[in-house]
């Protein structure tokens, strides 16, 4: 009814809200680490393997951060649980777990790397020579 599609609306509102919160985080990461990206890039590694480790660091924050959420999720779910059945009214548990559930951390790291693929190039494109150069 129209309660799931509110509840749906909203779970896309918070999604693009991590999406970009992934994306701000990540684009910091790279200019506050701009000279140890050089560093490694002056030490051999390949542009390819600096952008990949962006990419790589916004699907660990993507996985721990859904399976934290699920976590919690299911924690609260069962308290309020034992709050309503203290009081004899709807009988909610946390422990059942939804085949649906198992697109979350997909979904999550489907938004994490979209989110990184800005900060990726930018890494990638980061010029050693211009990051030294400077003080």
């Amino acid at each position: 009814g129209v309660g799931a599609d509110v509840l749906r609306a909203f779970g896309g509102v918070l999604l693009a809200v991590a999406a970009l919160s992934v994306f701000i985080a990540l684009w910091n990461a790279v200019r506050e680490r701009r000279a140890d990206l050089a560093m490694l890039r002056m030490l051999g590694a390949p542009p390819g393997r600096v952008a990949g480790l962006v990419l790589w660091e916004a699907l660990w924050l993507a996985a721990m951060a859904s399976a934290l959420g699920l976590l919690l999720g299911h924690a609260l779910a069962q308290a309020l649980g034992w709050a309503l059945q203290a009081q004899g009214l709807l009988p909610v548990t946390g422990w059942v777990w939804l085949p649906a559930e198992a697109g979350v951390p997909l979904l999550a790291a489907g938004v994490a790397g979209l989110a990184a693929l800005l900060p990726a190039m930018q890494a990638y494109r980061t010029d050693v020579a211009d990051l030294l150069s400077q003080p």
